[in-house]
């Protein structure tokens, strides 16, 4: 089936012949559903087979590549052992793929604005199936460590792509609950990870194996890419025209959006709590069994359980925090932000509590984990959701991969091995004469620094609330200016916005006549159609 088959063409406005009850084919947003005409609403908002494979793809790409991710702290311990290291070089195993993502993403998000999304997709996780199975055969340090490093490749290739393709196929709530669906499976790759790492390695009796199942799934993914899935013209669903500008104006329009800005600084705190939890979590509560003398429960099974609990904890965070944001955002234009730093502050104190109750009730921890993550959770969909509708289509592939690279170096890169930096350097300060108790409480020092981390990314959040609106304006009215012969300019007020139409001079029915748009909240607001 053609590609034009499958996604139709941009449209024009469409006007009703009676110019009381003209319908515009205005950009969508949740917080503004307009009453559009038949061609705008099935280019946004049906979900057909094609555009439904196309985001499946892409959701699996990011679950194998989190499997990958977090494979590794399944065999944590296995990996130190095997190859006698501490706890500093065990959390730069973890952090390594940041190395090639910083070099590769720009480009990828440079390229992704401009050429074809599915060819730059496929290339890159070809090339990253490769050196992940390649590095699954090391057994030193030094050269697992080389291609581990190269493991940025794969989320490079596909994290900034990905989510700009799924802005392209849909709009308004379509949108968010399939951005729910691709940061879903981020979750449950990660908790997958640690059942698959752990199981892996305890079914063969080498970590070696622990690494391998990813590159097999990725290769799988790379045909799907190839023969399945399909690339639409950039801004599909708003009616975009725009079309791409130099890469310099790209950033400094980037770095001039404070919603942007804020949500990515806030989004660094959310990536360096979750980077640090999963890499060390398993192993902090795994010492603290050592030291109460329960037994009953081995490093794998604990990992399984870890597994289960992020993997429970994603699905109804981000399910719930993606409805909350469809829900409140109707009444409260800036609830996303909000939603997003309520979730982060409320997150630590359940992750503090975890930290000076991990000598308890196993059960204990594992419900105060699933709280914490619960809260954290809430951010995932909607931070991509602020990203697609503060961004024009044409620099939503850079955006994604500034804000992933920056939440990268910054975030769960840095934190596993900031964690086990410090944990190194406060082992000696402990005083006690089991090794057991020196390796849990400096790790629980270390732990301890994410509690100030999430505070603080959660008070990013609520600032980026006061951008969001306006900033959502600016954007929804540079795609609408690109739409021939119609363009919108939403001036949000305190309480009622106009909209403000521009049509051709040589329409002579759009002179001197008000359209009234429904809004999903009931809300008339009316619109002055000016000839320009």
């Amino acid at each position: 089936m053609a590609q034009s088959d499958q996604f139709p063409e941009n449209s024009t406005a469409i006007m009703d012949d009676d110019p009381e009850k003209r319908s515009i084919t205005a950009p969508e947003t949740d917080h503004e559903e307009h009453q559009v005409s038949d061609a705008g609403r099935s280019r946004g908002g049906q979900v057909t087979r094609a555009k439904m494979l196309t985001t499946l793809i892409i959701c699996f790409c990011n679950l194998i590549n989190f499997m990958d991710r977090y494979s590794l702290p399944g065999i944590l311990p296995m990996v130190i052992a095997d190859l006698k290291l501490s706890n500093f070089q065990g959390g730069l195993l973890q952090s390594a793929f940041v190395v090639s993502y910083v070099v590769v993403a720009p480009i990828v998000g440079y390229l992704g604005d401009r050429y074809s999304r599915r060819a730059i997709m496929g290339c890159g996780l070809l090339v990253w199936s490769i050196v992940t199975m390649a590095g699954s055969f090391m057994t030193t340090f030094e050269t697992l460590l080389i291609f581990r490093c190269l493991g940025g490749i794969g989320e490079a290739s596909y994290s900034a792509i990905g989510p700009a393709v799924i802005g392209d196929l849909y709009i308004g709530n379509t949108r968010s609950k399939m951005l729910a669906l691709f940061y879903f499976t981020t979750l449950i790759g990660g908790g997958l990870g640690f059942i698959t790492g752990s199981g892996m390695a305890a079914a063969t009796n080498s970590w070696n194996w622990g690494l391998r199942v990813t590159p097999i799934l990725s290769m799988v993914s790379v045909l799907l890419i190839a023969f399945v899935m399909r690339d639409p013209p950039r801004g599909l669903s708003e009616g975009s025209r725009l079309v791409s500008t130099s890469w310099q104006k790209d950033i400094v329009y980037l770095l001039k959006n404070p919603s942007l800005m804020l949500s990515t600084i806030a989004s660094i705190a959310v990536t360096f709590t979750v980077g640090a939890i999963a890499a060390w979590g398993p192993q902090y509560v795994f010492l603290g069994r050592q030291i109460v003398n329960d037994n009953s429960l081995s490093f794998d099974d604990i990992s399984l359980v870890f597994g289960i609990v992020t993997i429970a904890s994603g699905l109804l965070g981000v399910v719930s925090g993606s409805i909350m944001g469809q829900k409140l955002r109707i009444r409260f234009p800036s609830a996303d932000a909000i939603i997003c730093g309520v979730g982060m502050i409320c997150s630590a104190p359940f992750f503090y509590a975890l930290l000076v109750l991990s000598l308890g009730s196993i059960y204990a921890i594992y419900v105060l984990a699933f709280l914490a993550l619960w809260f954290i959770n809430l951010n995932w969909a909607l931070v991509g959701d602020i990203l697609l509708y503060v961004i024009i289509p044409t620099r939503r592939a850079t955006a994604a991969a500034f804000q992933i690279l920056v939440c990268h170096i910054f975030g769960d890169a840095s934190s596993p091995f900031i964690v086990g930096l410090i944990s190194d350097a406060l082992k000696p300060t402990v005083e006690s004469d089991s090794e057991t108790f020196q390796n849990f409480k400096s790790l629980e020092y270390g732990l301890f620094v994410i509690l100030f981390v999430e505070v603080l990314g959660g008070f990013f959040f609520l600032a980026c609330s006061w951008f969001l609106v306006s900033d959502r304006a600016k954007a929804t009215r540079a795609v609408a200016v690109s739409i021939p012969d119609q363009s919108v300019l939403y001036d949000h007020k305190s309480k009622a916005s106009q909209v403000h139409v521009f049509v051709p001079a040589n329409d002579p029915a759009a002179s001197g006549h008000t359209v009234m748009i429904k809004r999903s909240s009931q809300i008339m607001d009316e619109v002055n159609l000016e000839t320009v």
